[in-house]
């Protein structure tokens, strides 16, 4: 458990880039965190509000929605980009995972294969959760905002036993929250209990749960007329819902239940062996419209909703075993990775039926309409997804200033997929990912670093080509070149990367207009991404934090059958992203205690869509601020605590009207957020 995660902008180690204990400095790829107390400090509760702090990663849905749907260097996030503690966590983008109990966030960009398997180009974010400590501590926080939001936190952790060798957390969270749509509620019931047992002074078990379930109604986009567009009526209010108001439930359960075990044999080698098991439920009869066309009087929205019948059930299995030398071979040292990963993903019956929904008037919206009757045959699915992978890394000193990172993973993927009422459909797919580093450090602060990785995606089995054959797996190729300093005795960090990224056997249609018809497709889809990111996190003086980062980015269609598409951005990707986060608390004096932040998140124009005619997403820059306030409390005060901290944030501090992103590249917008006041008591004991 790094202390310094609650105290510190900066972190000077990661595991996600190697599965090992590995300096930053060291390591020859872009690799962001961000702590405990850029969370605590900003009061983000969502992954992409956190995130937003890093370059390179854009949000392409609603802070009110019931997913995490990012995007990493261009390319879009799915369910293989999310881990927690080092596992897939497959599920993480579907239940909006919630900061209540994350220690910090890691990020490693482009494709990360090698540690990682099956995965998306753009990078993988770990989440790394709370963990027991030796030492007795207590703490509670109460938030209070507009939009009638209402949230407490628990965080307790302390030893169960006199030796401290039974140590345990306690992370609770609560939430009852609307947002700025009407009908949007963020409702939340979270909690995440760990045990650890410190069996010897070699051997370490961790046994940790955690159960979140949100009650929603997911919220979906606005026609481009009256959000970026004239509209004949005026501008569409931001509150707009186009959901079936009370009508409306989209409720998510998750489970997740799990053990690390670790042992040292001795002071040059170790082993690791992880399991978790997560399940994650929609509720029965989820019932939820979604926009369809704007008719010509450009008011009337026409729509379709959606009835699950029955309980969605998703289960997951994941176990990975490592086991880590040191070593010197050659007059070099060597930190010698070895490991086997099992996964398993499971999709029960998950059956839906479609049905029109009465249209929605957007400028004078009728609620209690009841939705119509379904008569329509039901749709649905089973699916099961099953990998097994070996990998070896190795990372050699070859001189005290020069150092190289090798690494090489073989996966085999097995899925099957069945439509209801259809046949069985499966596929084999194999695939061998390598990654090559160097860093070499002309002067203690300073690391030059270059590498190239590839990382890959299996193409769905229910996809075919005309001859019946399965498509071979996406891959994804990336070069990096960047460099990555420490100053101030590590109290700033910086990276500057430039990168060049390639994904490659995307499926376009058939060029034959008969057989594209019929929805069979062709291999050769090619998109490119490539750009210059700068990310510095900095405690410049005792007091004074900060967290920036700037990003430039190209992301376009290199190849395409339709070749109207060729050279068209990637949708929601902007050329010009930067973010500047900072604190200060005064140190000395009458003031002592008191702090204040702010920060300005700025985003350039961005395409809604390849597709079609797009429409120009207008660039914005919104300012944020906040006001802290933190007290020691005498001994024996009657609520018996150490300390109390104050917050007020604020969020869109000047209110400004803009369109955040596009629904997933479709032509369906959403606002960002109005002005947002969060208010926070805090007890620590």
């Amino acid at each position: 458990e790094r202390d310094d995660d609650t105290q510190s902008y900066v972190a000077e180690e990661a595991t996600t880039a190697t599965r090992t204990d590995t300096p930053i400095r060291d390591v020859p790829q872009s690799i962001q965190i961000v702590t405990r107390k850029v969370i605590e400090e900003q009061r983000t509760f969502r992954l992409q509000n956190t995130l937003e702090n890093i370059s390179g990663i854009n949000a392409t849905d609603s802070a009110a929605s019931l997913y995490d749907n990012l995007i990493l260097r261009g390319f879009a996030a799915t369910d293989r980009s999310y881990f927690r503690n080092g596992l897939l966590d497959p599920f993480a983008q579907f239940t909006a995972s919630d900061t209540y109990n994350v220690r910090r966030l890691e990020v490693l960009k482009g494709p990360a294969a090698v540690l990682y398997g099956q995965g998306d180009p753009g990078g993988v974010i770990n989440i790394v959760t709370n963990k027991p400590l030796p030492n007795a501590a207590y703490s509670a926080n109460v938030t209070l905002g507009n939009f009638h939001f209402y949230r407490s936190e628990l965080d307790a952790t302390g030893p169960l036993n006199a030796d401290k060798t039974v140590l345990y957390r306690l992370n609770v969270a609560g939430q009852k929250a609307g947002s700025y749509i009407d009908y949007a509620n963020r409702d939340l019931a979270a909690i995440a209990p760990s045990i650890t047992w410190l069996m010897s002074s070699r051997t370490t078990l961790t046994v940790e749960a955690d159960y979140l379930r949100r009650w929603s109604n997911d919220p979906y986009g606005l026609p481009a007329q009256g959000t970026l567009l004239p509209n004949l009526n005026g501008p569409i209010p931001r509150n707009r819902s186009v959901t079936l108001g009370d009508f409306s439930t989209f409720n998510r359960t998750s489970y997740r239940f799990g053990y690390d075990l670790t042992h040292q044999f001795n002071d040059k080698w170790s082993i690791r062996n992880a399991f978790r098991h997560t399940i994650t439920e929609d509720d029965n009869n989820n019932l939820y419209a979604s926009p369809a066309f704007l008719e010509p009087d450009q008011r009337t929205l026409q729509r379709l909703q959606v009835l699950q019948p029955g309980v969605a059930r998703r289960h997951a299995n994941s176990m990975v075993t490592n086991v880590v030398g040191h070593l010197r071979l050659f007059d070099m040292d060597h930190t010698l990775l070895t490991g086997v990963e099992l996964r398993q993903e499971k999709t029960d019956q998950f059956i839906f039926t479609f049905a029109g929904a009465p249209s929605l008037d957007l400028f004078a919206p009728d609620f209690s309409l009841r939705p119509l009757p379904f008569d329509g045959n039901r749709a649905g699915f089973k699916a099961d997804n099953k990998t097994a992978a070996a990998y070896v890394q190795d990372q050699v000193t070859i001189l005290p200033n020069l150092k190289f990172m090798g690494g090489l993973r073989f996966d085999y993927v097995h899925q099957f997929q069945q439509s209801l009422g259809g046949t069985q459909q499966t596929s084999d797919n194999h695939a061998v990912s390598p990654r090559l580093g160097l860093v070499y450090q002309p002067i203690e602060p300073l690391s030059l670093y270059t590498s190239w990785t590839k990382g890959f995606q299996p193409s769905s089995a229910a996809s075919f080509n005309p001859n019946g054959e399965l498509f071979k797996p996406e891959r994804s190729t990336q070069y990096e070149i960047g460099m990555k300093t420490f100053l101030l005795d590590n109290r700033l960090s910086a990276t500057l990367a430039w990168f060049h990224l390639t994904r490659e056997n995307l499926l376009t249609p058939n060029p034959d207009p008969a057989l594209a018809f019929q929805g069979f497709s062709v291999q050769t889809g090619e998109q490119r991404s490539q750009g210059i990111e700068l990310d510095i996190t900095a405690q410049l003086m005792p007091g004074w934090n900060v967290i920036t980062g700037y990003a430039y980015t190209d992301a376009e269609v290199t190849k395409d059958n339709d070749l109207s598409l060729l050279g068209k951005r990637l949708a929601n990707v902007p050329y010009n992203k930067f973010t500047l986060w900072s604190t200060y608390y005064v140190q000395e004096g009458v003031l002592r205690g008191f702090g204040f932040g702010g920060g300005l998140f700025a985003y350039s124009n961005r395409s809604s869509s390849i597709f079609g005619d797009p429409v120009e997403i207008p660039g914005y820059i919104r300012a944020d601020g906040a006001l802290y306030y933190n007290r020691d409390l005498q001994k024996g005060n009657w609520v018996g605590a150490k300390s109390m901290h104050l917050a007020l944030n604020v969020r869109n501090l000047l209110d400004q009207r803009y369109v955040a992103t596009s629904y997933n590249g479709s032509p369906l917008f959403f606002f960002g957020e109005p002005r947002t006041v969060l208010a926070t008591v805090g007890l620590r004991f």
